[in-house]
């Protein structure tokens, strides 16, 4: 049963690319994803330098583009820094990071690394650096395991085809990356909210889902700070079931994540809005996946906003927004 899941103030858990590139060459993303570029299923596949696989949600991806000498970087000082420099990427300042260097694997050589992956993460953009690119592909939510336990930095296992040989893949945490490269986003839950605002949120109650355990601890200081009334579900699933289960519950906002195992946000709003008794709750999305297509749609099918991650100031204004 769901209730078996409670954690305290209440959580409920439960195509190819070309094998070399030119130092011209560019890989044009929008040709590989077709017309699913707003496909939550779609993932980058790539090697690390462990030889083993890993993937990256698509949505995140604006670019992929080689990885040569004629990038102009400004080096990090700090050699244990997982921030390599900066670099003047189409005239835009861009993070830099290996991917080897964040989750732990052994960097290697400059010369075997052969692409730079171009990625927003909720308005924070960055380059990571990675050995080598195998294809786009889709993977089904039901074909993922939970891996979180065994490693912090991944969310899901799975199984893909590569070159017609089936292999194990890591989906790693972009939420637990985006923390640890931009640390100071974490500080952001201590903002200090109005007397004023806190007492009329006391009287109000969030229903928050999101799988990745860094931002639900995260999103949970700021229900704290506001002082709001919560409850936590680490899936989509648990958030509506719970609902199933509790007809007519009290609740004042729903803030989902898009992209969960069991059920993605899509499917949570779409649900939340066939109970009349929750037609005019507001509903936020929280992410950092979504582009304008997938904005749209979102609004069309019931949300009231898009807030990305992990920007919880903005977030607790959304919060105080739509209930007060």
């Amino acid at each position: 049963m769901i209730d078996e899941n409670v954690i305290k103030n209440e959580h409920y858990h439960d195509d190819i690319f070309k094998d070399e590139f030119d130092d011209d060459d560019e890989i044009d993303l929008l040709k590989l994803v077709s017309n699913s570029a707003n496909d939550l299923n779609q993932y980058l596949i790539f090697k690390g330098s462990n030889e083993e696989w890993f993937a990256m949600n698509v949505s995140k991806i604006e670019e992929i583009m080689v990885y040569s000498d004629d990038i102009n970087i400004v080096h990090n000082s700090d050699a244990n820094a997982i921030i390599y420099g900066t670099a003047d990427i189409r005239n835009i300042m861009t993070t830099l990071i290996y991917f080897d260097d964040w989750f732990g694997n052994t960097r290697l050589d400059d010369s075997e690394y052969e692409l730079i992956v171009l990625a927003n993460y909720g308005g924070h953009k960055m380059g990571i650096i990675v050995k080598e690119v195998a294809s786009i592909i889709t993977i089904e939510a039901g074909k993922m395991s939970d891996n979180s336990l065994n490693n912090e930095k991944t969310t899901f296992i799975t199984k893909v085809l590569i070159e017609s040989e089936e292999q194990m893949c890591t989906i790693y945490d972009g939420d637990k990356m985006l923390l640890d490269i931009f640390d100071k986003i974490e500080e952001q839950s201590l903002h200090i909210y109005s007397a004023q605002d806190r007492l009329l949120l006391s009287k109000k109650t969030i229903y928050f889902a999101d799988d990745s355990k860094f931002v639900r601890n995260i999103v949970e200081k700021l229900f704290s700070s506001l002082e709001v009334n919560y409850k936590i579900f680490n899936d989509g699933l648990f958030l509506v079931e719970y609902l199933k289960s509790h007809p007519n519950a009290e609740v004042d906002l729903f803030i989902t994540d898009l992209e969960m195992p069991k059920m993605g946000g899509r499917e949570v709003i779409t649900a939340i809005r066939e109970d009349q008794f929750y037609t005019n709750t507001p509903i936020l999305v929280h992410t950092n996946m979504s582009n304008s297509v997938m904005n749209s749609e979102l609004i069309k099918i019931g949300a009231n906003d898009i807030i990305a991650k992990i920007n919880l100031i903005k977030l607790g204004k959304a919060i105080i927004g739509a209930v007060l």
